[in-house]
């Protein structure tokens, strides 16, 4: 099982709307996808019909999660999720390192029933994050293409190379540029600036501004499932995701 986590400094940038496309995108591909959810719970609505019955903070502790009835996909795979409960606020009274050994204990007792976990994980530096960190396989990094979302490059950077000390296979799968309203010439220069500066650490691809994947969201599904004109740039640059992804975590598609 691979692990992605999707994470930046700030909320408000896209997080949601990428790890839940990457794992609809992943699932209609076949694949077996956990997401656990610790952030805020919005994953945890969009994808409210594959809720399995346990909840993410169980991983944190010592009993962890005995077994998850997943809802069988289309094809061969499926798909299942642990979403964010109140208790994730408790990892406050946790020390580090014990987050941290429950966590990769719990999440490598699913390693051979799931090719591919994504986690969405809050704004700022908690516990919560440290510990998906420390066992994750890659992550990435949506940003928006205003000043408060960029200025927070540089922590999550940080954040990504202090990870890296206690997992060296933690590979960076980019700056995403996200919500990307091509109509602000305030944005495009930003971009171009982010570009300039970031070069060799962006993915190569941008997800546009667009309703039709708050709507998409709201309803529980892929964009590209929207019978709407309107989404299907949208759905273009999902699916370019979920392909990226996969193929740099050598996922089979």
């Amino acid at each position: 099982m691979k692990v992605c986590v999707i994470a930046q400094g700030k909320g408000g940038v896209g997080k949601t709307a990428s790890a839940a496309h990457i794992a609809f995108y992943a699932h209609e591909a076949g694949q077996r996808v956990l997401v656990i959810d610790l952030d805020t719970g919005d994953l945890s609505k969009t994808l409210a019909e594959y809720q399995v019955g346990a909840i993410a903070s169980s991983l944190f502790t010592e009993e962890g999660i005995g077994s998850l009835a997943a809802k069988q996909g289309d094809n061969s795979g499926y798909l299942a999720m642990l979403p964010a409960d109140k208790l994730l606020a408790n990892l406050v009274f946790v020390s580090l390192e014990k987050a941290q050994q429950n966590f990769k204990v719990n999440l490598a007792r699913f390693a051979d029933h799931f090719d591919l976990c994504v986690i969405d994980t809050a704004p700022g530096l908690g516990i919560a994050k440290a510990a998906a960190l420390h066992v994750a396989d890659a992550v990435l990094s949506p940003v928006e293409m205003e000043a408060y979302s960029i200025e927070g490059i540089k922590s999550t950077m940080v954040t990504v190379l202090n990870a890296r000390k206690s997992n060296p296979k933690l590979s960076f799968l980019g700056i995403l540029p996200s919500r990307v309203d091509t109509r602000s010439p305030r944005q495009k220069s930003n971009l171009d600036q982010v570009r300039q500066a970031h070069g060799a650490l962006m993915a190569p691809l941008v997800i546009g501004l667009r309703s039709s994947i708050a709507e998409a969201l709201a309803h529980g599904r892929p964009v590209w499932k929207l019978r709407k004109t309107s989404a299907r740039a949208a759905g273009k640059e999902m699916r370019e995701l979920g392909d990226y992804v996969l193929a740099k975590l050598g996922v089979n598609q």
